[in-house]
């Protein structure tokens, strides 16, 4: 009985996945909607966040009206306790259009992982933990499960998350009989004194995949204050590159994770620093405020370089980028197109299972897109990269003989879920339009 073990329906063959994360906040400010994903470019999508009771330990939604309230055809209000609307809706659809693309519930994140450590050590707590998430997956037509909590403090917190996690995939499979095995993934950390407390062997055998958060290396909160790189692939371990990825992915291998179930993440976004000099290991003083006026000086990577006259810069050994404006003495950690194929080739290169994205809202359009540059490399022969002439036009890839080039042959294909039968909701028991 391989019942506590994960599914395999994931993998395909040698494709890779391509994670993008969208957080229910996005139809507010910044007005991107389930209708502007990527679909196409991506093979999972994590809809982040639902909340954690930080009581019974119960997971329930974060945003009702954007999740499952809010109507995308204002015509269409019949007031129907069991009538779904929202950005949930709108991913099911999407999921009959596209049965590659699986949707995941993301639980935690960085807002609610307080509640989370108030509640892990209680058994209780861990058992609604797991039956609330794992009934509000299925009943809302999603594939699968994905936990995000900042950080695991102790080895105690660590036991009791593999705990968790084996209460989550004995619920999960209960659902076995009916469809393909339901997806567990695990958001982790990249910095070594979070990911050390782990307890690797216990949490692989019940996840997935791993989704590795490279990035938030150095930012406002930096101690002391010095610029620096924000999501480097290696490091130098100077006092401006104090981590890297490369380091964290090469633990987590020691430690028995095959390299095929971690996906890289990475930013769409970049930190700025402000009254500084151009580079890492420099004083700044100051942040500023960044996209949608938000505090730390975190901008979208569309709206990156902040200036027309900003200079940008590449760093070839450390795979690393970042734009300076001599006028406003500012400088941006954040990656370039040219950094996304070097990560892309590394992910490759190791056999690594994919890459991921926080969050899709802030890529950038065809030739500029981080997500499609990374794609266009998993869709190419290994044999023959050619960095230099990977080009995106009208949003279709094209090589540097203008060849097209099969840009989605890279990916993997596993099918969806479309039938919950258990479901409250007549659009997931169907397999309808809700209409």
């Amino acid at each position: 009985d391989n019942s506590s073990t994960p599914s395999q329906s994931d993998a395909d063959g040698n494709g890779k996945r391509s994670i993008g994360f969208f957080p229910n906040y996005n139809i507010y400010g910044r007005n991107f909607s389930a209708l502007d994903i990527p679909v196409k470019q991506l093979t999972h999508v994590m809809y982040a966040f639902a909340n954690i009771s930080n009581v019974t330990g119960e997971v329930t939604l974060s945003d009702p009206w954007a999740d499952v309230q809010r109507p995308y055809d204002l015509k269409d209000k019949d007031g129907n306790a069991t009538k779904l609307e929202g950005t949930i809706k709108q991913l099911y659809l999407l999921k009959q259009q596209n049965r590659h693309l699986k949707t995941l519930l993301s639980v935690g994140g960085s807002a609610f992982s307080q509640n989370w450590s108030l509640i892990l050590d209680n058994e209780t707590c861990r058992s609604t933990f797991a039956n609330s998430a794992v009934k509000l997956m299925y009943n809302l037509g999603f594939d699968g499960l994905d936990y995000d909590y900042e950080y695991i403090n102790s080895t105690d917190q660590a036991a009791h998350f593999v705990d968790l996690l084996n209460k989550t995939r004995t619920q999960l499979d209960m659902y076995k009989n009916v469809t393909s095995p339901f997806l567990l993934t695990f958001d982790a950390p990249a910095g070594p004194s979070n990911y050390k407390l782990l307890d690797f062997k216990g949490m692989d055998q019940f996840l997935d995949f791993w989704t590795f958060m490279a990035f938030d290396y150095t930012g406002a909160f930096t101690t002391p204050s010095l610029t620096g790189h924000a999501q480097n692939l290696y490091g130098d371990f100077t006092i401006g590159t104090p981590f890297n990825t490369s380091t964290g992915i090469d633990y987590y291998i020691s430690q028995g994770i095959s390299a095929s179930k971690i996906n890289l993440a990475n930013p769409l976004y970049g930190h700025a620093f402000q009254n500084t000099y151009s580079g890492p290991a420099y004083l700044f003083n100051g942040t500023g405020n960044g996209s949608f006026n938000e505090p730390g000086g975190s901008w979208d990577y569309n709206q990156l370089p902040l200036t027309n006259n900003s200079s940008i810069h590449e760093d070839d050994d450390l795979v690393a980028s970042w734009s300076y404006d001599n006028d406003t003495e500012t400088m941006v950690s954040y990656d370039t197109p040219k950094i996304a194929r070097r990560k892309a080739r590394y992910i490759m290169e190791k056999g690594l299972g994919g890459a991921a994205w926080w969050e899709i809202s802030g890529d950038k359009k065809r030739a500029e897109s981080l997500i499609g540059n990374t794609v266009y490399v998993f869709g190419e022969e290994e044999d023959s990269m050619d960095m230099k002439g990977a080009r995106l036009l009208h949003g279709a890839p094209q090589d540097a003989s203008g060849a097209n080039h099969d840009v989605f042959g890279g990916l993997e294909t596993s099918r969806n879920h479309l039938e919950y039968p258990g479901s409250p909701y007549e659009i997931f028991r169907n397999n309808s339009t809700g209409e």
